[in-house]
């Protein structure tokens, strides 16, 4: 038990939690194949999305202009917002994943894109049991500048479009993460 409020399963048919301070009660389920490969298909995507999303620093322009739209619902992290809106916005769907990787790994900049990735820290993101293709990457971030145009930010590093990025444009744009 926390200080703030029960936490565990009880007699396996409930299970008492917390999240960002909020108490609840649920079922308590056994998964029936907790590595199906819709499991691990989804996972590929939220897993290569959340690690690319967790790179934008606080001290980044990025930050600084997401955090100037307003966008943010109160109570929500900066990483749990842009997750959502990159998921929601571009990779709904297997389709639609399918389509954002063969976007980028048929841009002009697409070695750009994976060089960039590489002092971030973010690598190919891949589960055994998914059938879709490796996360790559490069898509994270190009998936970031996506948001970005679309939110509206303001500045050199966030007006070229994508399918004419360079090198250049891709390192300022990942100096702004």
């Amino acid at each position: 038990m926390h200080s703030d409020g029960a936490s565990g399963q009880f007699g396996k048919a409930i299970v008492f939690a917390g999240w960002k301070g909020i108490q609840y009660v649920r079922k308590y389920v056994i998964p029936s194949n907790p590595q199906s490969e819709g499991q691990g298909d989804n996972r590929v995507i939220m897993g290569g999305v959340g690690r690319s999303c967790g790179k934008v620093s606080v001290a980044g322009d990025f930050n600084t202009k997401l955090a100037l739209k307003g966008v943010i619902p109160a109570g929500q992290s900066k990483q749990s917002y842009l997750v959502k809106y990159v998921i929601d916005h571009y990779l709904s769907t297997i389709t639609l994943y399918e389509s954002e990787l063969a976007e980028l790994t048929g841009a002009t900049a697409y070695t750009a894109w994976q060089t960039g990735a590489t002092p971030l820290g973010i690598s190919n993101f891949d589960l055994a049991y998914a059938t879709v293709a490796a996360f790559d990457r490069g898509l994270g971030i190009r998936l970031l500048y996506k948001t970005a145009q679309a939110l509206g930010f303001t500045g050199a590093a966030f007006t070229a479009t994508l399918s004419a990025m360079t090198g250049a444009d891709v390192d300022a744009f990942v100096a702004t993460l």
